[in-house]
């Protein structure tokens, strides 16, 4: 039985470091601000609670990635999984940033804290972005 060889390409890579740079900015506002503020900040606009759903998928994101890098399952499947997962999380965080905008400015005076939710929506389009980048060189 042949085996067709797949383009080695860094895009799994890529995605791996920019699912765990999600995970760094979903826990950087519990070392920015308050805990009790940061729960609020994550829970208070929407019904879900989005550090936790974005936190999931960007772990899951994660082993996709790294299983498709590694051969551990098939790259098309795991490429289309991190597609849908880094779609998913980008309009999710989206959907929040939009949401919570009237709230960041009463939890605290840290001005850089009101760019918080743009990072967080900047890491998860860059999920998103290396999930097609693998999708286009494995399809």
């Amino acid at each position: 039985m042949s085996q067709e060889r797949l383009p080695e390409t860094p895009a799994p890579t890529v995605g791996v470091v920019a699912a765990l740079a999600v995970l760094a900015a979903v826990v950087a506002p519990y070392f920015l601000i308050d805990a009790t503020a940061a729960g609020v900040y994550y829970s208070q606009p929407t019904f879900v609670p989005v550090h936790l759903v974005v936190g999931l998928f960007a772990t899951v994101s994660i082993v996709v990635f790294a299983a498709g890098r590694n051969g551990r399952t098939d790259p098309p499947t795991a490429a289309g999984a991190a597609v849908v997962l880094g779609g998913f999380m980008a309009l999710l965080v989206l959907w929040w940033a939009i949401a919570v905008g009237g709230l960041v400015g009463s939890l605290t005076t840290n001005a850089t804290f009101d760019y918080h939710r743009w990072l967080l929506f900047a890491a998860t389009l860059a999920v998103a972005a290396s999930a097609g980048w693998f999708a286009r060189e494995v399809l």
